[in-house]
């Protein structure tokens, strides 16, 4: 039986960790021998099947790279053969290095911009270093951007996988929309949450019975309540937290904003495209937003960093509903290509 482990910092809450999570137990049915070896204490905030074994490093020190590289390099000499996959730009390089002189596939992913994934001019030269040496067997990559951004010696071993959407998610909501603005995600500063409420802020001066509810947590969220508090929009922004049920609770909403200044490819826009939502998202680099958004045809893409802009594509979502429909109906085709089955299947291949 093919043993295939998963590395990771934690099973919590992001889009990787989704994609980690559904690929597993994708791969787990097909009766693979699937592990993950998880590298800090953290709760799974997604549904893993019972047989899928979890391996939790036990170490005390923060940033004990050293004792990861060992960690990860003790499964590697105890599970010849096995592929070992990463996909969080410093794992993958702790990955490849514990790989060394080992009989083992090493498969990393890149699953954010690779401009600011890794900072510092040394790391990235190791990065450069270590994707293109032999230990380095593969790497997946979300967008043709993002593997453009590496020299031709990396971008051949690499393989575009997109990311697979939520099995279960909503129908598309056919009927009229509450006068809500929604967006979910994490309240980190790659995701630029202060230029949505700046946008909102000018929105709702036009549009006053519009309210917006942010779903997610992050290190942010007491700033961004500071900032709703000075521009004396409390009333009209709501933190709604964590929800496993978010896509039922904002299918008929009146749109979806994005404001990441980069993303890998984000999850929280397919997810609303998929279910119908009329969507506007920054044209974020790498170009993942792009690839999917045709713009004004199934979605609008405004300026990274645009309040203005934002605000304007607001107004126009809400000013021309049925317009706003139209464009969520046509980004709800996004599902026939991002099927789970699909995207596996892919994954599979790249894997067994």
């Amino acid at each position: 039986m093919k043993k295939i482990f998963f590395i990771t910092n934690e099973l919590s809450g992001g889009g990787a960790e989704r994609v980690m999570s559904v690929v597993a137990n994708y791969l787990d049915d097909k009766k693979y021998e699937v592990h993950f070896l998880i590298l800090k204490k953290s709760q799974s905030e997604y549904p893993m099947n019972e047989t899928v074994i979890k391996h939790q490093w036990d170490s005390q020190k923060s940033g004990d790279v050293i004792g990861q590289i060992k960690y990860i390099r003790g499964f590697m000499k105890s599970n010849p053969g096995a592929t070992f996959v990463s996909f969080f730009t410093h794992q993958n390089l702790y990955t490849i290095l514990a790989s060394f002189g080992m009989k083992v596939k090493v498969v990393v992913s890149e699953r954010n911009d690779p401009e600011y994934s890794i900072h510092g001019k040394i790391k990235k030269i190791a990065r450069k270093i270590l994707y293109a040496s032999s230990m380095c067997d593969e790497i997946i990559f979300q967008t043709k951007g993002a593997s453009e951004f590496f020299p031709d010696k990396i971008r051949r071993k690499g393989v575009i996988i997109p990311n697979p959407l939520k099995d279960g998610l909503p129908q598309p909501y056919t009927g009229e929309r509450r006068k809500e603005v929604v967006s979910f995600g994490r309240f980190e500063p790659q995701k630029n949450y202060r230029m949505l409420i700046d946008a909102f802020s000018m929105f709702v001066e036009k549009f006053p019975d519009y309210k917006l509810t942010l779903y997610g947590k992050g290190s942010l969220e007491s700033e961004l309540k500071e900032q709703i508090k000075k521009l004396n929009i409390e009333d009209k922004v709501e933190f709604a937290g964590f929800c496993k049920d978010v896509h039922e609770r904002i299918v008929d909403a009146a749109m979806f904003v994005l404001p990441s200044d980069y993303e890998g490819l984000s999850n929280s826009m397919l997810e609303a495209m998929a279910i119908g939502l009329p969507v506007i998202c920054t044209d974020s680099p790498p170009g993942g937003a792009s690839e999917y958004i045709d713009n004004g045809v199934n979605g609008l893409l405004v300026p990274v960093g645009d309040a203005c802009a934002t605000s304007t594509a607001m107004e126009k979502m809400a000013a021309e509903p049925k317009n706003a429909a139209s464009m969520g109906a046509r980004a709800s085709q996004v599902k026939e290509l991002l099927n789970t089955e699909v995207i596996c299947r892919l994954w599979e291949k790249e894997l067994a």
